[in-house]
Parts: structure tokens; C-alpha cells; sequence
């Protein structure tokens, strides 16, 4: 590993360490710090093997992050299932697993979890294409939805794929972007999701009942996530230090790059949702 991938991985070190404390210290659990490090210092003994986006999401939103979030936020959206205390519970869009180590902190559900990253550790967390047979279809009690509307181009084959995997009266909240009118693309902050778009409330309630799901309702998400926007913005200054002191120069341009694209791109973002041209909602569907 060179002296600025070493660099790099530390100040990663020290964000996954704070995040760890953060999550004892909110959750109200005991937080063994000496574990913690060991924990963190094996986790990140080896270098970074993940691609250069993936690095610079999870150094600006936190471990495990691939877009804007935190454990209150993730505990809000479950608290909406209102599922009894060991459901197995599935999330989908689960980034890097944060939505997932915030469920096992601050619930006693079995989770697991389905990820479009590029790099995945294992365990509870998967890749959609690794997944495979693995997958318990018909065996969760409670699903969470994270951004995997509009990543598809047929949001209704990702619709059919959740309810497959959930039980019948199953709960599920589905949080995604949703455009103002029909048919608004929105590329300067969609650019490459995957040959999908948002779409509007209506159409991705239609998508819902139409594979599976009763809608019970719509709530709008955009201020909260907005705020988490916001919150986010101390960590790619945090992120744009440590890049700029690497020594390797190939390796901090490729993460110089990545860091202005995923800037520009939540820029984008957020000033849509500052204008209303889009929102952030959440549907509560039950699984028919």
C-alpha cells in the first residue's frame, strides 16, 4: 500500500471509529473502545479495495454510506413498520451495510441485505447479482427501501422481486425520489442511474399495487433528508483534506475526480429538492 492509500485508509480508520462511537453513544449501549479499535484497525489493516465512488461516498457520508443517512433516520422508517421484536426484516439499497448495522444496534430484528455496491464485505449484506438461490423468498416479515425505485428501468421487476422475498401482510416502507411532473428526467442529477429515472408519486404508487402491494400512505421525507444533505457537507470537507495531502498523484486524482462528480451531483440534488422540482417520499405498503 502506498504512503497515500495508507493515508487515506486512516483517515477512513478514524470515521469508521467515530461512527461506531456515535451509534453506542445514540443507541444507549455499552461501547468497549479497545474492541472497537480492533475492530476498526483489522477492518482496515489491508488497504481499500474499493472503487474510487465507493471510497469518497463513505468518506463524505460516513461508514457503510453510500448516499445521505443516519441511524435516526433509518430507526424513524422502522419504527413505521411496526413489526414485533425478532421479524426478520430485509433492506434493500442497503449501500455499504449502514442501514444495516443501524437496525442491529437499535432493534433485535434478523436483517439482511440486498446492495447495488461494487464492493461488498459479506455476511449479511449482498450483491443483487450474488444473491442468488441464497435468498429466502417469501421469508421476511418487514422490508425497507432505500433509492431502488428509480435506479431501475422497470421499477416494477425490482416491485415483483421485493414481494417474492416477503411474506403475505408483510410491511414495507419504500423511500425514494419522485419528480413534480410526468415525465421530467432530470439528468444533471440522474446522469447514470442504471438506464432508470424517478418517476412521479402517482406513477410509483400505480407500480406498487399493481405487483403486489396495498398502499397505505405517502409521506413526504424531503425536509428530513435535506437536513441529512446538509449534515453531510462536514464530511467532504473532511474528505477533500485527506485526499489532497496523498503523495501518490494517479491515486489522489482518481479520488479528486470522484469527490468533485459526487459533489456536483448532490449539489444537483439538492437544489432540486430545494425548488420542488423533487421530493423525497416514503410509501407504507403492506404485501398482499
Amino acid at each position: 500500500m502506498t504512503a497515500g492509500a495508507a493515508k487515506l485508509s486512516g483517515l477512513r480508520a478514524k470515521l469508521a471509529f467515530a461512527g461506531r462511537k456515535f451509534h453506542a453513544w445514540w443507541e444507549g449501549y455499552n461501547f468497549d473502545e479497545t474492541a472497537e479499535r480492533a475492530a476498526v484497525a483489522a477492518q482496515f489493516a489491508g488497504g481499500d479495495a474499493r472503487p474510487p465512488d465507493q471510497i469518497v461516498a463513505e468518506a463524505i457520508w460516513g461508514e457503510g454510506r453510500l448516499e445521505p443517512g443516519a441511524p435516526i433516520w433509518t430507526m424513524r422508517l422502522a419504527r413505521m413498520l411496526a413489526l414485533p421484536v425478532r421479524a426478520n426484516v430485509i433492506v434493500f439499497g442497503a449501500g455499504a451495510g449502514a442501514p444495516l448495522n443501524d437496525l442491529k444496534h437499535g432493534t433485535r430484528w434478523k436483517v439482511s441485505g440486498l446492495t447495488r455496491a461494487k464492493h461488498v464485505a459479506g455476511g449479511a449484506l449482498r450483491s443483487y447479482n450474488m444473491a442468488g438461490p441464497r435468498v429466502n423468498k417469501a421469508g421476511a416479515a418487514g422490508a425497507l427501501s432505500f433509492f431502488e425505485l428509480h435506479r431501475d428501468a422497470l421499477p416494477a421487476a425490482f416491485v415483483g422481486l421485493a414481494a417474492d422475498l416477503l411474506l403475505p401482510g408483510a410491511k414495507a416502507a419504500f423511500v425514494d425520489f419522485a419528480v413534480a411532473r410526468r415525465g421530467a428526467r432530470l439528468r444533471s442529477c440522474f446522469p447514470s442511474t442504471q438506464h432508470g429515472a424517478p418517476k412521479t408519486e402517482s406513477e410509483y404508487a400505480d407500480t406498487l399495487r399493481e405487483n403486489g402491494f396495498a398502499v397505505a400512505d405517502i409521506i413526504d421525507e424531503t425536509p428530513a433528508f435535506m437536513s441529512l444533505i446538509v449534515e453531510g457537507w462536514a464530511g467532504w470537507r473532511s474528505a477533500y483534506a485527506a485526499i489532497a495531502d496523498i503523495d501518490d498523484a494517479r491515486l489522489r486524482a482518481d479520488l479528486m475526480r470522484a469527490l468533485a462528480a459526487h459533489a456536483g451531483l448532490w449539489a444537483e440534488r439538492f437544489d432540486a429538492l430545494k425548488s420542488g422540482q423533487l421530493r423525497v417520499v416514503c410509501f407504507r405498503a403492506t404485501r398482499n
